[in-house]
Parts: structure tokens; C-alpha cells; sequence
């Protein structure tokens, strides 16, 4: 009997401590999936936490971090500007990204030794558009009397426009445009594999064939589609639309008159056309005068000037003769230390494989421009750098004068990170030929062409409304996702 007993009793220590080790075991569990739920619920906290931060403007908190207590959460924030090579850390001062990443800590750890799973972090990539009272903000080019691209260009502008006052738009390229277009008055044409991931808003007719590509919404008085072209948004037509054999119309489709297409995937409206789609206020042709000095050699704080927009500047070199890079570079360096404007009115030709480096804001005024080959444009720090040829006719539209010709850029050249450059003239506007661009550019007609590349970077006018720049808005989610292997 004794044995039976024992035997019994050892049974039961074995049920108890299985019941008891499954019991833990599950506390454990249960316990560090509660950790985990909380963790995970205070790093997306964070995100939330991080775009309120951000929507408020900068600067952000100390070390470029938010912190929280309750829920626990330790956000830090990063950025990558238009064309930058790399993320750096701290809040946005420019187009471009900014990225948080969130890690969020649990209210309580596992119990029996399930301490995994007390943090989790969640990562989260919006973009950064620039807003302003600036008469350019939010204007990667501006076109008075036209607008097109040829051959394989790509145009980084996300968030900004390109606006073409009076005459048509064109894109028979190959190349891949994150812009949004608006034709005040005039047609949009669009061919071969040209690619617009954005918005495209014409007064006119709008004619896209081959596998040209509208990434978003469409709006225009009459449409033709022929081939495998697409908008993968919603289309807005006042009048006809005519879809050919092949095209995709990714939204909803609305207008006065249809042809091409089955009669289901059509709504009919007589509403009024909606106004352009990035709601950018026409901004009218930006008249900016300058007037040569007399003399050539240095000026310090003159105030010639009528025109405000100069009153910016406090130093001026004068120089004679064809602007060469070595002139140039000669005259950047005597401003080096304040904004400052180098005079060349017989006109700028910079060429070789030689590096403009700038030291300070500088704008340079000439009636013609001409940078070819593999020559650069550089800066040790961030600057802005203005190259204006005069608007002399001061009546809200471009008019190239006599003396003046085209901007033009071809042959590699390259302006670097550090460098935002605003083009004025009222004359044509010419990048060519793998050329690297990066500002804006505010032109009579504008054409970039040939395997070019240009970054959008807001720069402004001289003068205190808007040198500054616009205001950095944070603007749509790009992607969000966890960190925890």
C-alpha cells in the first residue's frame, strides 16, 4: 500500500509541475504578446506623434528626436533633399523626403522569461513639398510662350509645377517627370514613352499617344488617346474626348462628348471645369529689371538699383568683356563673405572642365548665357546663385530685347548639391545634352533636351519676399513599414 501511495503522490508532483510549467509558459506568452502589442502600438503612436511635430514646422525637439512617456516612443528624424546623395539627419529645409523612424518601448515586459518583443520599431517616409507667399514658390519652371521636352529627360519636382503662361506643352521623351503640368492658355501634348507622375491641367486640347503616361488626373477642354496611352487617374473633359484602341483610363471619366469608348465607363456632366489640380494661383510673368553700371571695377553697398529686388545684394564687381569661368571665379571670390552681383554685359560663356565656386549668394546679369562642356558649379556650403538676363519692358510679359540672346546649357554641365540656381531671362531657355540642372528656371520658352536631368530647388527672386524661399509642408505618406525583422 505504501508503494501505491508513493506512487500516486509522485503522479501528482508530476501533474502539478507540468500544469505549472504549462501555466507559466503561458503567461509568458500571453505576456510578451501584450508587450509586443504595446510596443507596437507606441511606435506607430510615434509616427502620429512625429507628423504632428512636423506639420507644425521646424526647428524639432533637441538631437533631432521626440520622446514621449506615456506611451513610451523615441522618434528620430531624418532627411534627404532633392538630389542629395544621402539621409541626413535632422528636420527638412528643402523639396524632398523625410523619414522617422519610430521606436516604441512596452509598458510592461514579458514575465517567465519572455522579455522578447518589449520594443518594436516602425518606419515611415513622406514627402516634403515647399509652400509660400514667394510669387516662384512651388514653380519648378515657369514658361512664358511655351514649353517642351525631347529625349530622354527626367524632371525631379515632386510636389511643384511646371506652368506654361500662354502657347502649348509638349513631352516626346522616354523620360520619367515627377512634376505636375498647367497650361494657363494653350494645348498639352504628350507622346512616346513620356512619363508625368503628376497632375496635367490644360486650357486647351490635350493629345496623348504612344505609351505616354499621366500618372494622376487629367483635366482639359477636349481629349484624343491613341496606342497604349494611360492615365491612371480620373479625366475631366469639357468637350470631346475621344479614347483610342488601347488606352486605359485607370479613373473615372467625365465629359460633354465621348467617342471610342464603351458607353458604361462614361458619366456625362455639365459641370464647370475645375481649377488647376496642384491649386497654384496663376502667378503672371514676374517682370525684373536691372540697369549696368557705367564703370567697371567694385562697388561696395551701392543702391543704384530702382528695382527692391537688388537691395539684397551688398557688393557689386563690374566686369568687361566675355564673362570666362576664370573671371568669374576672380569675382566670386572678392564677394566671398556676402550676397553680391558680378556685372558681365557683353555676356557669360563658361566652358572647359574647369568649377565655379561659389563663397556666398551671388547673382550674375548678363543678356546672354552660354555654359558648355563638362565645366561645374559648386559650393563649399549651401548657396543661391541668381543668373538673370533684364526683362527691359516692363509690361507682365516676357520680351526678349535686342541686345540679348538664349540661355543656353549643353555638354555634361553640372550644377552640384550645394548649389540652388534661379534662370530669369525673356528669352529661350536651352538645357541640353546630359546637362545636370538644378533650381529653377523662369523663361520666354523653355525646351530641355537630350538625357537631362533636372532637380526642382526653391530659390526665388532677390529681394526680402522671397529669397528665403518657401516654407517646408510635409505632404503625402510614401511608405510605412516595421523594423523588426
Amino acid at each position: 500500500m505504501l508503494i501505491a501511495v508513493i506512487g500516486v503522490m509522485a503522479v501528482l508532483v508530476i501533474v502539478t509541475l507540468t500544469v505549472t510549467s504549462s501555466s507559466l509558459q503561458s503567461l509568458g506568452l500571453t505576456t510578451s504578446v501584450l508587450a509586443g502589442v504595446q510596443a507596437q502600438a507606441a511606435a506607430e503612436a510615434g509616427i502620429a506623434a512625429g507628423v504632428v511635430q512636423l506639420s507644425t514646422g521646424c526647428p524639432l525637439v533637441e538631437d533631432n528626436r521626440l520622446r514621449r512617456s506615456a506611451p513610451q516612443f523615441e522618434v528620430i528624424f531624418s532627411h534627404l533633399d532633392s538630389g542629395a546623395p544621402v539621409w541626413e539627419e535632422g528636420c527638412p529645409a528643402a523639396m524632398g523626403q523625410v523619414k522617422m523612424v519610430s521606436t516604441g518601448t512596452a509598458g510592461s515586459a514579458g514575465l517567465g522569461g519572455k522579455a522578447a518583443g518589449t520594443t518594436r520599431s516602425v518606419e515611415a517616409v513622406y514627402s516634403v513639398a515647399v509652400s509660400g507667399s514667394s510669387p516662384s514658390a512651388g514653380i519648378a519652371i515657369y514658361a512664358d510662350l511655351g514649353f517642351s521636352i525631347i529625349e530622354s529627360v527626367t524632371i525631379h519636382a515632386p510636389g511643384a509645377a511646371i506652368y506654361v503662361r500662354q502657347g502649348d506643352a509638349s513631352c516626346i521623351s522616354s523620360g520619367a517627370n515627377t512634376v505636375d503640368l498647367i497650361v494657363h492658355a494653350g494645348d498639352v501634348i504628350l507622346g512616346e514613352s513620356c512619363g508625368l507622375f503628376g497632375d496635367v491641367w490644360a486650357s486647351g486640347n490635350a493629345t496623348i499617344g504612344g505609351s505616354a503616361l499621366v500618372h494622376q488626373s487629367l483635366i482639359a477642354a477636349r481629349l484624343t488617346t491613341s496606342s497604349t496611352a494611360q492615365v491612371s487617374g480620373n479625366v475631366w473633359v469639357s468637350g470631346l474626348a475621344a479614347i483610342g484602341p488601347g488606352t486605359v483610363v485607370g479613373g473615372s471619366l467625365t465629359a460633354g462628348e465621348t467617342s471610342g469608348i464603351l458607353g458604361s465607363l462614361i458619366g456625362n456632366s455639365s459641370q464647370t471645369k475645375p481649377g488647376p489640380v496642384s491649386g497654384l494661383a496663376a502667378p503672371g510673368w514676374y517682370d525684373l529689371k536691372y540697369k549696368y553700371s557705367s564703370t567697371i571695377g567694385t562697388f561696395v553697398n551701392d543702391k543704384s538699383q530702382k528695382d527692391m529686388a537688388w537691395n539684397y545684394f551688398e557688393n557689386k564687381v563690374v566686369l568687361g568683356g566675355i564673362c570666362d569661368l576664370a573671371a568669374l571665379q576672380a569675382a566670386a571670390d572678392a564677394l566671398t563673405g556676402a550676397p553680391g552681383i558680378i556685372e558681365c554685359a557683353n555676356g557669360v560663356d563658361v566652358s572647359g572642365t574647369g568649377i565655379l565656386n561659389l563663397g556666398s549668394d551671388i547673382a550674375i546679369i548678363a543678356d546672354n548665357f552660354q555654359f558648355r562642356n563638362s565645366a561645374q558649379i559648386d559650393a563649399a556650403s549651401k548657396h543661391k546663385l541668381w543668373l538673370v538676363t533684364s526683362d527691359k519692358s516692363p509690361n507682365s510679359k516676357s520680351k526678349c530685347n535686342a541686345k540679348a540672346e538664349d540661355f543656353s546649357v549643353i555638354e555634361s554641365f553640372k550644377v552640384n548639391f550645394n548649389v540652388d540656381v534661379m534662370v530669369y531671362t525673356p528669352c529661350n531657355v536651352n538645357i541640353s545634352t546630359s546637362s545636370q540642372w538644378r533650381g529653377q528656371i523662369w523663361g520666354g520658352t523653355v525646351k530641355l533636351a537630350t538625357s537631362g536631368v533636372y532637380t526642382y530647388a526653391e530659390v526665388g527672386f532677390p529681394g526680402a519676399t522671397s529669397t528665403g524661399g518657401g516654407t517646408p509642408a510635409l505632404g503625402a505618406r510614401e511608405s510605412i513599414r516595421d523594423l523588426n525583422g
